[in-house]
């Protein structure tokens, strides 16, 4: 069961990730800018299957090579450990797609 993180561990995971992530009032945001739409979209297919994995779902906006991520864990009404472990691995897929 996850718990919801305190300020200074919610900074503290802040460090880790990429500078695509900020904090914004209780939301954990992300902003992506691909090379076009397919490039997008295969992120994002991506990030589906994991968070189906997980039963993790963001709120996304996709326009054409953007993408506007928005993560939150509603059941507990804040950040926890779930919403770090899928922006880093939205991070780890970001770096794949680069390579």
């Amino acid at each position: 069961m996850s718990k919801l993180l305190s300020n200074n561990e919610v900074n503290e995971k802040m460090n880790i990730l990429s500078k695509n992530w900020s904090i914004d009032g209780l939301f954990l945001k992300g902003s992506f800018e691909f090379k076009n739409f397919e490039q997008a979209f295969n992120f994002m297919k991506s990030v589906a299957i994991k968070c189906e994995e997980m039963n993790h779902h963001p709120k996304w906006t996709n326009v054409y090579n953007k993408l506007d991520i928005e993560l939150y864990t509603h059941d507990l009404g804040g950040l926890t450990n779930k919403d770090f472990e899928l922006s880093l691995f939205m991070d780890k897929i970001l770096q794949e797609l680069k390579n």
